[in-house]
């Protein structure tokens, strides 16, 4: 136990130190820790906001913007053990089905300066879809801002976090594909904490299987992995967002990006250039799921393109696929 505590107050220094040098020469400046989290579909998950400040901080209001699908932050408490606001508040909002949550805080007798001034604790729920989203602090006048004495705002600095929702992969073949983009695109490091002992990627040119199990993973490409005992794939990096992947004639084992999209939506660009679309049902280990243009909705049952999951798309003749989120 004590072993943890004291690798617990390193992962905290790390991140706050990690702040301080990124923003050395910013005033005022709101972050998380950690400021990278994760967790499964469902799971709490604790992260906490603070502020470092060299003004004389009376009050504010921070705004944080999230994708629902991937997290939602469900409760948010004053953080009285670090600092002891006269009115503190959380409030979950959202309009048009985009939720954020919004605090704010306020002093009346003296304001506060100095580092690690507790904002709030907040419980980040893991969403229904694998993936990453930014947790971002947007700064306006209506959204995130921090005000003094006078009632006067001044300068704000926000460094965004991340939530990454594990994918889980059971025991057998996998179809999967990167949602993040990471500067180290081994396979080891992509696929750290899977248990696993093969990887193949699909050459649409040669009509072969490649084994990068001692490779390299690629955002935007598919990939089969052979898990050997079920496993929680956590994402590290940041949302891989814009894809433009080359398709040759026949199959094509692609990868997808970090967002949800329905089927028809996210092959638009290539409407009228390929015979179908499917991808493999880990579970039941087999392809299941499968999506032809031309026939009626009810003989589709593969009707949207999620993160984390890969796909083959049997194309006419060779193109690109050109997508974003």
């Amino acid at each position: 136990m004590e072993k943890m505590r004291i690798i617990f107050g390193i992962s905290i220094v790390l991140a706050v130190l990690t702040v301080l040098t990124a923003t050395a020469v910013a005033d005022n400046v709101l972050f998380f820790v950690p400021q990278n989290s994760s967790g499964a579909p469902g799971e709490n998950v604790t992260v906490l906001l603070y502020l470092n400040a060299t003004d004389d901080i009376w009050g504010g209001q921070v705004r944080i913007d999230f994708d629902p699908n991937v997290v939602n932050i469900t409760e948010g408490k004053e953080m009285t053990e670090v600092t002891n606001w006269d009115l503190w508040d959380f409030y979950p909002y959202g309009y048009a089905g985009h939720p954020y949550a919004f605090i704010t805080f306020m002093q009346f007798a003296t304001g506060y300066t100095g580092d690690m001034l507790g904002i709030a604790n907040l419980t980040l729920v893991g969403g229904n879809i694998s993936g990453i989203t930014f947790l971002e602090m947007p700064v306006a006048p209506d959204k995130t801002m921090l005000f003094d004495e006078q009632g006067d705002e001044v300068p704000t600095t926000t460094v965004s976090g991340t939530f990454a929702c594990n994918k889980s992969l059971p025991v057998g073949w996998n179809l999967v594909s990167r949602p993040d983009i990471t500067a180290d695109n081994s396979t080891a490091n992509v696929l750290a904490g899977v248990s696993y002992d093969a990887v193949y990627r699909y050459d649409a040119t040669t009509k072969d299987w490649v084994d990068v199990t001692n490779g390299t993973m690629e955002p935007g490409i598919g990939y089969f992995v052979h898990v050997t005992a079920p496993s929680n794939w956590t994402f590290t990096g940041t949302p891989y967002t814009q894809m433009n992947i080359s398709l040759e004639p026949g199959l094509n084992m692609i990868g997808w990006l970090d967002c949800k999209k329905t089927i028809s939506d996210a092959l638009s660009h290539i409407d009228g250039e390929y015979w179908y679309a499917t991808t493999f049902n880990a579970s039941e280990q087999r392809y299941t799921d499968t999506f032809n243009p031309v026939a009626p909705d009810v003989f589709n049952r593969l009707t949207t393109m999620e993160p984390g999951a890969g796909y083959f798309i049997s194309a006419k003749q060779g193109g690109w696929l050109n997508v974003s989120c």
